[in-house]
C-alpha cells in the first residue's frame, strides 16, 4: 500500500491498529506476517517524519536564539 499521501496521524493510527491485531494473534500466520511487514513500513515512515520534524524544530530554535543574541540579524 502507498502510505506517502497519508498524514502522520493517519499513519500512526494504522500502525496502532496493526499492533492491536498482532497482539490479539487471532489471524492466520500469513496474515500476521503481512501485518508485521506493513507495520514495519509504517514505523519507518513515522520515524522519518518525526526526525524531519525534530530537525525543523532545532532549526527554528537556532534561528530564534541567534536573533535573541544579535537582534540586528
Amino acid at each position: 500500500m502507498d502510505y506517502q499521501n497519508l498524514s502522520f496521524e493517519e499513519k500512526l493510527k494504522l500502525l496502532e491498529d496493526i499492533v492491536e491485531t498482532l497482539d490479539k494473534g487471532e489471524a492466520p500466520l500469513d496474515e500476521l506476517i503481512a501485518k508485521y511487514e506493513e507495520g514495519m513500513e509504517l514505523a519507518r515512515l513515522c520515524r522519518r517524519y518525526l526526525s524531519a520534524a525534530e530537525m525543523k524544530v532545532i532549526e527554528i530554535r537556532k534561528n530564534n536564539e541567534a536573533e535573541l543574541i544579535n537582534p540586528d540579524m
